[in-house]
């Protein structure tokens, strides 16, 4: 239990006392603890935090100063997380655990971004009309999870916003709000195997932007592999970098 080394963070106001921690573009998942929204904050000390984590989904984000004894106890409970460290937190990290740490890169981008709504609408216009795009409501939102197509926001009816593409009754492709920000959201987006290369990624990626927009909500995309590099670049984003991330194999 991380609670055995570290304490919990339970009042909202307390947030802002460690902010200053996690100020890198690799920390951006998890402004959606800070902002009181999702996941959970684990802080050395409630006044004068020092080091601190944050735990959404499946990501744990460190940063600050903190001894290698406890930061290896504190690793432990962790194992099962993918871990975003501050650099002197990853040397750390790899000093402790050496073979039995993976490290792999996620890719960040600007925050900011001037979206072509006309480009947009082309992707969406150009794809087969057999395929359907359709808004997520509350019902698809319990049928994507019941069949385990991808993560997308709880509370969905509240808070979620995304769309799914359907052929033959099947869906087929989701894009939709998973982690998600005061004032915007983050990007989760699949497209079953077996329907790749037809455009459906990029026409419902270019829908949820401009529903998004339509909103006054901001769009993030943080990006697994360099297939969603290429798919956010060219919807609009700019590259900012990759960053680490690790898995411990202990």
């Amino acid at each position: 239990m991380i609670s055995k080394y570290l304490i919990k963070i339970d009042d909202y106001k307390l947030l802002d006392n460690f902010k200053y921690l996690f100020k890198d573009i690799r920390f951006h998942m998890g402004k959606s603890v800070l902002d009181g929204l999702m996941g959970t904050a684990y802080v050395d000390n409630i006044n004068r935090p020092k080091f601190a984590i944050l735990l959404v989904r499946s990501y744990c984000f460190i940063s600050g100063k903190i001894s290698k004894e406890l930061l290896k106890k504190i690793i432990w409970e962790l194992k099962d997380y993918q871990l975003i460290p501050d650099n002197s937190n990853i040397q750390l990290i790899e000093e402790i655990f050496k073979n039995n740490i993976t490290t792999f890169n996620r890719y960040s981008f600007y925050k900011e971004v001037n979206f072509d709504k006309n480009k947009l609408e082309y992707y969406i216009n150009k794809l087969d009309k057999k395929f359907k795009i359709l808004d997520i409501n509350e019902d698809i939102a319990t049928l994507i999870r019941e069949i385990n197509f991808i993560n997308i926001t709880d509370n969905y009816k509240e808070k979620g916003i995304g769309c799914c593409c359907i052929y033959n009754d099947e869906i087929i492709g989701v894009c939709s709000s998973n982690i998600i920000y005061n004032d915007g959201i983050e990007v989760n987006i699949r497209v079953n195997e077996k329907y790749r290369r037809n455009g459906i990624a990029t026409a419902l990626a270019s829908y949820l932007i401009l529903k998004c927009l339509e909103k006054n909500l901001k769009v993030s995309w943080d990006a697994a592999n360099l297939n969603s590099v290429g798919l956010a670049e060219k919807l609009g984003f700019k590259l900012y970098g990759p960053y680490p991330v690790l898995l411990c194999n202990i």
